[in-house]
Parts: structure tokens; sequence; C-alpha cells
């Protein structure tokens, strides 16, 4: 619990330090979901077990226990990387999440059966796509 609490001050202390730097700040969870908060007039606290962000905009209550990454942004729009919800019917590549490229498949289905349960990105001619697989 101490390991916990500490490393949670750590990282609020180097929130506030580095706000100034960034307009944005991104808390993704396990599934690879983001929300994305305007750093101005931000004040994150921790009750009961969720993260409380709250700025000019709301607030935002997410559980810890599903929060796997957090980080500042100079973009609203991460990537322009979106779900892939249409079905490509053209040759895409897949990559991981942190940029290694796994793969050709020639469309989207065929990706999907293939891929371990997970979180990648998927590029095509034109578009680049979030796709999760369960």
């Amino acid at each position: 619990m101490r390991k916990l609490v500490l490393t949670t001050l750590i990282t609020l202390g180097t929130l506030q330090a580095q706000a100034y730097d960034y307009p944005y700040l991104v808390f993704q969870n396990t599934e690879g979901t983001t929300t994305v908060l305007a750093v101005e007039q931000l004040s994150i606290t921790i009750s009961n077990g969720q993260l409380v962000a709250t700025n000019a905009d709301g607030t935002q209550s997410l559980p810890l226990t599903d929060l796997s990454k957090m980080y500042f942004t100079q973009q609203a729009d991460l990537t322009g990387i979106s779900n892939a919800g249409t079905q490509e019917e053209e040759v895409v590549e897949i990559f991981t999440t942190g940029g290694v490229k796994l793969g050709k498949y020639l469309n989207v289905n065929e990706a999907k059966i293939s891929l371990k349960p997970g979180l990648y990105i998927l590029k095509s001619k034109q578009k680049s796509f979030k796709i999760v697989v369960k």
C-alpha cells in the first residue's frame, strides 16, 4: 500500500511539473480507450479507488485498476487514429501500439482473425485505425 501511495504522489508531482509544457493529458485504460483532458485548470485527486480529474469541461472519474498509461500531448486528437468500424477490402498492415510491424493482411477481417487479443494499429493506403481484438 505504501508503494502505491508513494508512486501516486510521485506521479501527481510529475504531472504538476509537466502540465505547463503540454495542453492535454491523456489517460489510457487497459483496453486501449483514451480520455483526453485539457490541462488548463486541471485538478486531480484520488478517491475510493478512482482517479478524479476536474477541469473547465467537467469531471471525469477513472478507476485506478483500469488505467494503464497516463501521458501529455500537444494535440487533443491524438494521432488521427480512429476505431476501425468499416469493412476495409484492401491490403492492410498491422502494428503494435509501440510501432512494431506485425504483418500484412488482405483485409481487416483477415487481420482480426490472425491476431491475438489486444489493441493494434491498422494502416491501409489512406487511413490509420485502431482495432481491438477480443
